[in-house]
């Protein structure tokens, strides 16, 4: 296992927000550049189509996430991560939604060099609540868990633990405020981290700041001394001001991120978490 950074499995992130002017999304960030042209890729659009996140296998050594930003049922954005996968990596990519038992069942997935995880894990069911995907369905909300294989709520943290799985993250996708459509989970290792650090920041019942709350640094990575930041200023507050994904390839318009940008961090992303027509999160994640 290694003990010194480790770069970030992904490869490109393409962001498309919804231009009022145009009556459709338009291409506005990606790393290391933004998508041209009109949006026609497939995955994005099965995934704006059917309101979910949508996972797949490209080839032996890329996987793709597709994933809409929704408020209510409107898509206001959507994101495209692609990831690398060498032959030694290690990762899961995974799709909960509802079963007609009202738990969480595996829908789509994508894993590589997890054999046992990918066998075991169709069987597994979420109760609301229970597990990764269970609590982020029950919080409305991301999560994150920076040490998967120690998690007692990790329901599946030995087969983690046999894996060295490490960094877990989940994502609502809500059809309404209150109804969940699904929850995309990520799993990575210290050697093949999906990203370098991975926050969570909530705003303050008078909407003028945003805290810190749930963090995950890869190991390597010493985290930015902040806790707080105002609405409006840097990445975060501009992304809870603005209501749309924001994206950053250095420190120039934050100085805190200075710390991660000095440590290799090649991009910023800060994504909205809505609930209905709520803002309820703003996830950053640095790769």
């Amino acid at each position: 296992m290694t003990t010194t950074m480790a770069p970030s499995v992904l490869t490109s992130v393409s962001v498309w927000i919804h231009n009022e002017t145009a009556g459709q999304l338009t291409s506005a960030y990606g790393y290391p550049a933004a998508p041209e042209g009109p949006l026609t890729h497939d995955l994005i659009q099965t995934s704006i189509h059917d309101r979910r996140s949508a996972i797949r296998s490209v080839d032996d050594g890329t996987l793709e996430i597709a994933l809409p930003i929704l408020i209510t049922s409107e898509v206001v954005a959507a994101v495209l991560f692609t990831v690398h996968t060498s032959d030694d990596c290690k990762i899961a990519l995974e799709r909960w939604s509802r079963t007609d038992r009202d738990e969480l069942g595996l829908a789509e997935s994508a894993y590589r060099g997890l054999a046992h995880f990918e066998t075991i894990s169709p069987y597994v069911k979420f109760p609301r609540g229970s597990g990764l995907p269970g609590e982020t369905w029950d919080d409305r909300k991301c999560r994150i868990i920076a040490r998967i294989d120690q998690a007692k709520a990790f329901m599946r943290a030995a087969g983690a633990r046999k894996e060295g799985l490490r960094y877990g993250l989940g994502i609502p996708v809500m059809a309404t405020e209150h109804e969940l459509e699904c929850v995309l989970v990520i799993l990575s290792t210290v050697d093949f981290p999906f990203q370098q650090a991975m926050e969570t920041w909530l705003p303050s019942e008078d909407q003028t700041e945003l805290s810190l709350v749930q963090t995950s640094y890869a190991v390597g990575i010493s985290s930015p001394q902040r806790s707080n930041v105002s609405y409006g200023d840097g990445i975060v507050g501009r992304c809870y001001a603005s209501r749309v994904p924001v994206m950053m390839h250095n420190a120039d318009e934050d100085a805190s991120l200075v710390p991660l940008f000095d440590q290799g961090t090649r991009f910023a992303l800060a994504l909205p978490i809505f609930n209905g027509d709520r803002l309820v999160q703003v996830l950053t994640l640095f790769g």
